[in-house]
């Protein structure tokens, strides 16, 4: 029934235009996570909606909604109807107008554990939040955006770009009149990857260090992380499944020991 439903969605707004469609992508998650006191049972479901298409002479056009919801024991901690965003986009150019990743959240580092424990976020300390208004360009390899808040002055530009083995992503913004930077250089070579990262908020610098090895469908991944006033470290394990992913991990915090193991799978 709800597969003779998203064709028929899709064959209406189809008529008119050159090529539209409504996809519904998703994703869910289930485990269990330590964080140095109590272990947890949690679970997350993100649901997807994105509407497209194209007209006659070349404009790609499209929205998008979220549907969230996420539970730690019995308590909900997440349910949500939002992230709305609209866009247009033509030869490499796109604007979208929305709730909408600042332009500088560019690069970053991995988390450990499936659902995370915030190793990650030691070091990326900026605080940029959603802007509603973006536009990016795309050409190759190289990807380049600007946002702002329109209800503030708050900005934001970014990009990242590959060569070779060599990836680069660069942010730089401003969120209450505080200047905000981010770098991430990431290299790959067969099996092993490695990341560094960068962070300055204006008040304090940051820095963290990834290193990971693939080998077959196991994935083990290492992050450390620093900003001056507290530190984290961790090691994560990930075995791809074939459409899901066991993972886990586990990692000092702050001098507070957190874990966490679960299952994550795509719709």
């Amino acid at each position: 029934m709800k597969k003779v439903l998203f064709a028929s969605t899709a064959l209406v707004m189809t008529a008119g235009v050159a090529a539209a469609e409504i996809n519904v992508t998703g994703g869910a998650s289930l485990g269990l996570m330590y964080n140095g006191t109590t272990t947890i049972v949690i679970n997350e479901i993100d649901f997807n909606i994105v509407g497209s298409g194209e007209t006659d002479g070349g404009v790609a056009f499209g929205a998008s909604v979220d549907l969230d919801s996420a539970h730690q024991n019995s308590v909900t901690t997440q349910a949500a109807f939002g992230d709305p965003e609209v866009f247009i986009s033509y030869n490499g150019l796109k604007l979208t107008v929305g709730n909408i990743d600042a332009a500088m959240d560019q690069g970053g580092l991995a988390d450990i554990g499936y659902n995370g424990v915030g190793v990650d976020n030691i070091a990326e300390i900026d605080a940029q939040g959603s802007h509603d208004v973006r536009v990016d360009y795309a050409i190759a390899d190289i990807n380049v955006a600007v946002s702002v808040d329109s209800s503030n002055s708050d900005w934001s530009i970014g990009g990242n770009a590959s060569f070779d083995a060599f990836t680069i992503a660069l942010g730089f913004g401003e969120t209450g009149g505080a200047d905000q930077m981010r770098a991430t250089l990431g290299y790959t070579a067969g099996a092993i990857g490695g990341k560094v990262f960068f962070a300055d908020n204006s008040v304090t610098d940051a820095m963290g260090v990834e290193v990971s090895y693939t080998s077959g469908d196991v994935t083990v991944t290492g992050v450390y992380t620093d900003n001056g006033a507290a530190d984290a470290f961790g090691i994560d394990v990930a075995y791809d499944i074939g459409g899901a992913t066991v993972q886990g991990g586990v990692a000092d915090v702050n001098g507070t020991t957190m874990a966490d193991l679960g299952i994550s799978f795509d719709f």
